[in-house]
């Protein structure tokens, strides 16, 4: 599972290169939230690995803020790809293409890694509280020590 958290720069690491069958692919990304089942397609920018081999994982990294314009492809350093994800679990699908640009998986050559991704808002600690009603009914309570 990949961790990610909002507002700040985040690093995730992928097993992708191992599996793709292209010389020098860009990776696309595609994040379904499990309970909205919204979609997210991007391209983070790759950390090249400094060896000679293929290492075991790559890494990309991955902006998520949410008051500075998403950039969704054409990411050159870390820093670049800012994605409006909604706090969460998602899953995740990764595919290998040649394009910069293309953010159609449908188009692209192929899948080459699937994980999960726990997307966690800079407000997951603070209790959900709705009141429609008379009755007022706590979603999440991290400080309640009953369970």
């Amino acid at each position: 599972m990949i961790y990610l958290y909002q507002d700040q720069t985040n690093q995730a690491a992928a097993v992708c290169s191992r599996n793709a069958t292209i010389s020098s692919p860009v990776f696309l990304w595609e994040m379904v939230h499990k309970l909205s089942n919204e979609r997210y397609l991007f391209i983070p920018f790759r950390v090249l690995p400094s060896v000679n081999y293929k290492p075991g994982y790559d890494l990309f990294c991955i902006d998520i803020f949410d008051n500075v314009a998403q950039v969704l492809t054409g990411a050159t350093s870390c820093g670049q790809t800012n994605v409006h994800l909604i706090p969460g679990e998602y899953s995740m699908s990764v595919f290998q293409q040649s394009s910069t640009s293309n953010l159609i998986p449908a188009l692209s050559l192929g899948l080459v890694y699937q994980t999960l991704v726990n997307m966690v808002g800079t407000n997951q600690n603070i209790p959900v509280t709705y009141s429609g009603t008379s009755d007022n009914y706590v979603i999440y309570d991290p400080d309640n020590n009953e369970n």
